[in-house]
């Protein structure tokens, strides 16, 4: 369902609408800061918040004979709101494509491209922030300059504020939903009963948290049934970036074959970057005091068969955590590394983030697959395992064996292990290090059954969705190499597989060759673009 941007030009208002709704912004000039005639306002200090009024009505209950279009094609809802200086700006989903559905009823969007509209000011509104046209020449006798190749952004993009922020929300990584909460794991968001619960969204994954709290808060205050018409419309959208896509398995490739179905399963992969220690590759290394690891992803392989059953199984990667700089270089593995901080003021900040992890996954198990003898490498592995031996979760709980820490390391000499004739295939002998703990940890499965409305004839509409928890998973791997990316991704490509494996094994079942390859295509995927976002700009407020 696509929307309609709207502007009135005085009183200055700009509507979201839908068929039979309406969101309207309003800027608000008491905030203390000046009119777009210069003209200044109450001094007092308000919060953003404060700077937009927000309505939601029906489409009937306005005149629209003073509105004109500002986006020629349908939008796909907002981001939210932010301030860049004196003005306000609502950005909008100009363009988007749906890439995975998880389950039925559960479809992701890749965000292709936004757009500005500020609230307070006209200045901006014809300006055009879409990118030159890279295929675009211009021929002798046209009018247009000779030989312009089009890579040239207009002349005033350099004045509007929102130039980068539109390169980065554009750039193909950041995704969302208006089905479900896409900012948590299957595991965690079962239960709940809107995308946009302000309880249940994860601000560590939520990427436009900034930008979108206060339309969310808006949305909390309003009756019951105006929440379900906002949710229908699907105006307010809450962004993850990383990777998400599905694959679509065949019937007669499906590895799920003791329950016949003709219809095809779906395998998604769905990796959410952390928003909390966000940059580039080289300028954002280790851990901050808050305990939040830099490059940190949460990955979720789920496979749905058309049957209801639904597997899911999450790991997550992330810089080593502890105070570390890591100098730029031309030539590969000569940056140095430095360790910036004593183990004494390290080990707090260290605790903080297992602590974290544990809340939410339960047991942790390192897999380090740092170098055991390239220099700088080395002496992370050792500062890494001194602060996990003394982690309060690696003692045990009364008469516990050493068997039930809650932090275990394993360290997986990964470069080491491939350098043979076997190549990158060896390293599927991380397997017997993991086994026996990725058998404990196990997975998550549910049965989803459609219920009638009535509770009785299945032929009848279809109105709601039981889910029924068979399985959960009582814990995560945590895997790093240096920068957490190409080894990474192969080590978490053979973890995923484990865990398939084993639930398939449980069915006393196994998957064809064609799902294999299907399974490592999506993972390679996942992993380039896992390359590309480090060394991208990055945004840590939105």
């Amino acid at each position: 369902m696509s929307l309609r941007v709207l502007l009135q030009e005085s009183p200055r208002v700009i509507m979201l609408a839908s068929d039979s709704h309406a969101l309207l912004f309003r800027y608000n000039h008491s905030d203390g800061l000046p009119n777009s005639d210069g003209t200044a306002n109450n001094p007092k200090n308000l919060s953003p918040v404060a700077r937009c009024i927000v309505e939601f009505t029906t489409l009937q209950s306005l005149d629209l004979s003073n509105y004109r279009s500002l986006q020629a094609s349908g939008v796909y809802g907002t981001l939210g709101l932010i301030n860049l200086g004196p003005d306000t700006f609502l950005c909008v989903i100009v363009n988007a494509v749906c890439v995975a559905t998880v389950r039925p009823g559960e479809a992701v969007q890749k965000i292709v491209s936004v757009e500005f509209y500020c609230l307070n000011q006209n200045e901006h509104d014809n300006y055009i922030l879409d990118e030159a046209d890279p295929y675009k020449v211009s021929y002798p006798g046209s009018g247009e300059q000779p030989y312009n190749l089009g890579l040239d952004l207009p002349d005033n993009a350099i004045d509007h504020p929102c130039v980068e922020l539109k390169k980065i929300l554009s750039g193909g990584t950041f995704y969302y939903s208006v089905n479900f909460d896409l900012t948590n794991r299957l595991q965690d968001r079962l239960s709940e009963g809107s995308a946009f619960d302000i309880d249940s969204l994860d601000e560590d994954f939520l990427w436009n948290a900034y930008m979108i709290d206060s339309l969310i808060k808006f949305r909390s205050r309003l009756s019951q049934e105006e929440k379900t018409m906002l949710d229908t419309a699907r105006m307010l959208t809450c962004a993850v970036r990383g990777f998400v896509m599905s694959v679509t398995i065949p019937a007669a490739a499906s590895p799920i074959q003791g329950l016949r179905s003709n219809y095809p399963s779906t395998l998604t992969i769905v990796s959410r970057l952390s928003c909390r220690r966000a940059g580039t590759r080289f300028n954002s290394r280790g851990v901050d005091d808050d305990g939040y690891a830099a490059n940190f992803v949460a990955s979720e392989t789920v496979l749905w068969h058309p049957s209801g059953l639904c597997f899911s199984y999450a790991q997550v990667r992330g810089s080593v955590p502890i105070f570390w700089e890591q100098a730029t270089g031309l030539l590969p593995n000569q940056q140095k590394i430095q360790i910036t901080r004593s183990p004494e003021a390290t080990q707090p900040a260290f605790d903080k983030h297992f602590e974290q992890l544990e809340l939410r996954y339960g047991t942790v198990h390192i897999l380090n697959l740092m170098s055991a003898s390239r220099v700088g490498e080395v002496e992370l592995t050792e500062r890494y395992s001194y602060h996990t031996q003394k982690s309060p979760l690696n003692r045990a709980i009364g008469n516990e064996a050493p068997s039930g820490h809650r932090l275990i390391q394993s360290h997986f000499d990964f470069h080491a292990e491939t350098k043979g004739p076997g190549g990158y295939e060896a390293a599927s002998m991380v397997r017997r290090l993991v086994q026996d703990r990725a058998e404990s940890f196990g997975y998550f499965l549910c049965d989803t059954t459609d219920l009638p409305r009535d509770g009785s004839d299945r032929s009848e509409k279809l109105d709601m969705v039981h889910s029924t928890v068979i399985l959960q998973q009582q814990g995560v791997f945590r895997i790093n190499c240096l920068d957490c990316l190409d080894r990474t991704n192969l080590i978490q490509t053979i973890l995923s597989q484990m865990a398939i494996e084993m639930f398939l094994s449980h069915r006393s079942e196994r998957a064809t060759a064609d799902f294999w390859m299907r399974h490592s295509s999506i993972w390679a995927d996942n992993g380039d673009v896992s390359m590309e976002i480090p060394q991208s700009m990055t945004l840590s407020h939105m």
